[in-house]
């Protein structure tokens, strides 16, 4: 008997894990990204509205999908908690809302009122504590469970404390356009939840790289999330000179610099958002080139499973390809933000250039993505894909 008769769509719908919202992760960075490109031209922005509101569309579309799921079976949202396969994935909900945000910002503030810079004071303070409330009970549960023996791949375990540190990403975004009361407090607390994200990812790096020395890489499916390790280091980068930047208007001349020292307050010329921006830029290079260093060892380890350099072929289609869009996209912006305050043109041309590269591998993975779901090699049941295999040979 052919099994794919017994398969409805509403089967093929409950097959979708948290981990697929990296889809709208990565849509929407790609909307983010194309608004912050240094070298724009006519008709630039239109796409990246339309990518925007098209990432809209698949946040929504996935949702829906898991309603459906946790609706249908209602020991589904207990379970994808305790399967450490999916748990550790469940955050990339919060991560596709932070790029929302972002793109609201980046394409809403021309063309809307003054009440979306109060819409994204409060959504930004909304999104702080959720995402800080998550990290600390997710993380929490996560040791509880020692859940840890479950991923035999360690890099995943940054993702819980992914969506916190963003916050500081989120605030270097959306400070420049707040008043000068509000945008200060969402600097500090931006700086705040990027070193909380910035130095837990550091912890699993350390059992990353000891993961890698004795074990080696990682079997060929896993090989794309490899690519999440360029994260932390390019969104560390991107917020501390974006924060910096917006703090040169938010900050006081004599911020902090006053408690210490408030006799000379008038003969020093230079200011608190000054020593900020420096400080901030050259960190910023510091750990862009960690970045860069996980962005090649990601890259040379896939390419080494295809057959073209001699593995035994690329890994089969899954989610985790996705990896390879939103982590780079990161180290992408990153790279402008640099080029920028280092006011040098070259390095604004390789940022550019490596946006039209990485729309190209966003829009490669997505057509991978829904040719795999079309030819039943993705959200289609294991014993129906074995049946057909034994009824098509």
């Amino acid at each position: 008997m052919i099994l794919d008769d017994m398969v409805t769509l509403k089967d093929r719908l409950c097959l979708i894990k948290w981990g697929w919202y990296s889809i709208s992760m990565a849509t929407g960075g790609i909307a983010v990204l194309l608004s912050r490109t240094p070298h724009q031209f006519t008709g630039l922005e239109i796409i990246g509205k339309i990518i925007y509101i098209f990432n809209l569309a698949v946040f929504l579309a996935i949702t829906a999908c898991m309603a459906v799921r946790f609706i249908s079976r209602p020991t589904a949202l207990k379970e994808s908690f305790r399967d450490g396969n999916e748990s550790y994935y469940a955050p990339t909900l919060l991560l596709a809302i932070a790029t929302i945000i972002l793109g609201a910002e980046g394409y809403g503030t021309s063309a809307c009122g003054p009440w979306l810079q109060v819409a994204l004071r409060i959504v930004f303070w909304i999104y702080t504590a959720i995402s800080t409330l998550s990290a600390i009970f997710h993380n929490w549960y996560l040791y509880h469970l020692t859940m840890a023996s479950q991923q035999p791949f360690p890099i995943a375990q940054l993702l819980p404390s992914f969506p916190a540190m963003l916050s500081g990403t989120i605030a270097s975004s959306i400070a420049g356009t707040q008043p000068r009361d509000q945008a200060l407090p969402i600097l500090i607390a931006g700086v705040t939840l990027q070193g909380f994200g910035f130095i837990m990812s550091l912890l699993i790096y350390g059992e990353y790289h000891y993961f890698l020395a004795k074990h080696g890489l990682p079997e060929r499916a896993k090989r794309p999330q490899m690519f999440i390790a360029v994260g932390p280091w390019s969104f560390t980068a991107l917020a501390l000179i974006g924060m910096a930047k917006e703090g040169v208007k938010a900050f006081p001349s004599r911020y902090i610099i006053s408690y210490a020292d408030p006799i000379s307050a008038e003969n020093v010329t230079v200011s608190t958002s000054d020593i900020a921006l420096v400080i901030a830029s050259f960190f910023a290079i510091f750990v862009w080139t960690m970045a860069f260093f996980h962005l090649c060892v990601a890259a040379i380890s896939v390419l080494a499973s295809t057959r073209m350099f001699g593995g035994t072929g690329a890994p089969p289609m899954s989610v985790a390809y996705w990896a390879m869009v939103f982590p780079n996209t990161g180290f992408i912006i990153a790279t402008i933000s640099i080029g920028q305050v280092l006011q040098s043109p070259a390095i604004l041309w390789v940022a550019s250039v490596l946006t039209v590269l990485q729309v190209i591998m966003w829009l490669g993975v997505g057509s991978a993505t829904i040719l795999a779901v079309a030819r039943r090699q993705m959200l289609w049941p294991e014993d129906a894909k074995r049946g057909i295999e034994d009824n098509f040979g």
